[in-house]
């Protein structure tokens, strides 16, 4: 039974994403699809838990909070003065992709996002 167990907690870590690195793309903002805004994650992955940072640029970044991975989903939010984001993805081909749901200053933002390893 012990070896079963073993067995079945190696291949649960096997299987889960490892999303740790430096992640670039592009946020869409479903109210006005033409616009393309630069999103910038570097991420650290232990176990399921995510720390790290996000923003606009490598310069502008603000620490995120409650990261999580599960399998390849991977949530995880951003909090700097009148900005409030949370962020939904799933790791496919190589992309962090999904949705990011903002309020900035109390105006709502969704839209999608599209990031790719880059370091």
């Amino acid at each position: 039974m012990k070896l079963f167990f073993a067995s079945l907690l190696l291949t649960l870590s096997i299987s889960a994403a490892n999303v740790s690195g430096k992640w670039t793309g592009t946020f869409i903002d479903n109210a006005d699809t033409t616009k393309h805004e630069n999103f910038v994650v570097t991420l650290t992955q232990n176990g399921d838990t995510l720390t790290g940072t996000a923003g606009s640029t490598a310069e502008d970044q603000g620490p995120i909070s409650n990261g999580k991975v599960d399998g390849n989903n991977v949530t995880f939010d951003i909090k700097a003065d009148e900005v409030s984001i949370h962020l939904t993805l799933q790791l496919v081909d190589n992309h962090l992709k999904g949705q990011i749901h903002a309020e900035v200053a109390g105006e709502k933002h969704d839209g999608t996002i599209d990031l790719t390893r880059s370091e």
